[in-house]
């Protein structure tokens, strides 16, 4: 019995033993942390794919209501011009559009939409610290920088000053300037979900929703008369979505990003009649690397899901 007793008491301390190294080994995937900060260097290329999706619910002139949908794919560029002593990159973004439809469009959109957006060029300059915070956005075109502003910097995180884990959650606020009506602000939380590996690339799932609200406005030059004297728009917008971040390399890999915005109009007329009209659009859009070049390096592609 003795030699029966022992050799129990020797499997349950070996079983003891390998649940408390199983757990020990949980427990430390569970804690691992990771630094996330931006690590690209000057002269280096990078190649996305924008997929974008839009659906556009809104009044037409004739009082009916109609749904159409805009599928759009553009090819971007971002080029690190420069890296300063504070570690500030000066990028440039650039943007071609390569295809362009719009389905279930009415007779008057289409009319109005003289020729095809394919070969249409934009772009901006961007200086942003390691950490991701945009210190400033260079256009000669402030609608392009508001566009910037109310659709993009939501989804562009300025990171913690310390590595963090799974679960660990951060909030931002924003200033931004609307062109035609006083500046807000907008907040966005963050959080950091998981760890996953994509194509080469160890990357940090990062969750954020983000929300904004602002009023503008919009009169009629003399260059361009109209038939109505001022319209007031009130939007609220939300951007929510995940950032593939491959905190290795210090680069984002992919982002999805749902842009949904609520449109309140109200047209003031010549003949002093007020119109209510109501525009809901929801933009799903999808960003992924598809090459990287280095001075002096092979370009590399991608297959990013």
């Amino acid at each position: 019995m003795k030699i029966a007793d022992n050799l129990l008491m020797y499997i349950y301390r070996g079983l003891l033993i390998c649940f408390l190294m199983l757990l020990v080994s949980a427990c430390g995937e569970r804690q691992k942390e990771v630094l996330l900060e931006f690590k690209q260097q000057p002269n280096e290329k990078y190649v996305y794919h924008v997929a974008d999706s839009v659906e556009w619910e809104f009044d037409g002139v004739d009082q009916k209501r109609y749904t159409l949908q805009h599928l759009q794919d553009q090819k971007s560029e971002m080029v690190i011009e420069a890296l300063d002593s504070m570690l500030v990159r000066t990028l440039t973004m650039s943007f071609v559009v390569t295809q362009d439809t719009l389905l279930n469009a009415p007779d008057f959109v289409l009319q109005r939409r003289r020729k095809s957006q394919v070969g249409r060029e934009f772009g901006f300059v961007l200086r942003m610290c390691k950490n991701g915070e945009i210190v400033k956005v260079v256009t000669e075109d402030p609608k392009l920088a508001f566009e910037f502003d109310r659709s993009y910097k939501p989804s562009q995180p300025v990171f913690p000053d310390h590595a963090i884990a799974p679960g660990y959650k951060w909030a931002q606020n924003f200033p931004v300037e609307v062109p035609e009506g006083k500046p807000t602000v907008a907040t966005t939380e963050y959080r950091l979900n998981s760890f996953v590996k994509i194509d080469r690339f160890d990357c940090a799932v990062i969750d954020f929703k983000g929300e904004l609200e602002f009023e503008d406005t919009y009169k009629p030059s003399a260059v361009k008369p109209a038939e109505f004297m001022l319209r007031k728009y009130r939007s609220k917008v939300t951007s929510e979505g995940q950032i593939f971040f491959a905190y290795a390399q210090g680069l984002m890999v992919k982002k999805t990003n749902l842009i949904s915005s609520t449109i309140q109009t109200t047209t003031y007329n010549k003949d002093n009649t007020e119109r209510q009209s109501l525009s809901i659009y929801k933009d799903y859009e999808i960003i992924s690397l598809t090459a990287i070049h280095r001075p002096g390096h092979d370009s590399i592609t991608y297959n990013i899901p």
